[in-house]
């Protein structure tokens, strides 16, 4: 199954793609599971001129997603969409409110 992108966030990456300078048709948004200070995982949003060779390409509203092979198990059904407290590109389980 593949990635939600909501319409806020895909305005708001394809611009900051466009910004960073990537080639949309090489370049793309890498969703990257880390380690976070608590000790648990988090899931990083970042931009990349290639995919890792580990990770999966997926193409969600015309945006190249590279996706971390563990994004699954950290975040089940993963959504990417604008938080807009703090307007910032996020990660979340679809399911959450």
């Amino acid at each position: 199954m593949s990635i939600q992108v909501t319409d806020e966030a895909a305005v708001v990456l394809r611009r900051s793609l466009e910004l960073a300078g990537i080639d949309a048709a090489t370049g793309g948004v890498r969703l990257r599971v880390a380690k976070s200070l608590g000790g648990g995982l988090d899931v990083m949003v970042e931009f990349a001129d290639v995919p890792g060779d580990d990770e999966e390409v997926e193409e969600e509203r015309g945006i190249r997603l590279f996706v971390h092979p563990d994004l699954r198990r950290v975040v089940a059904d993963p959504i990417v969409v604008l938080e807009p407290q703090h307007e910032r590109v996020v990660v979340r389980s679809a399911a959450a409110p």
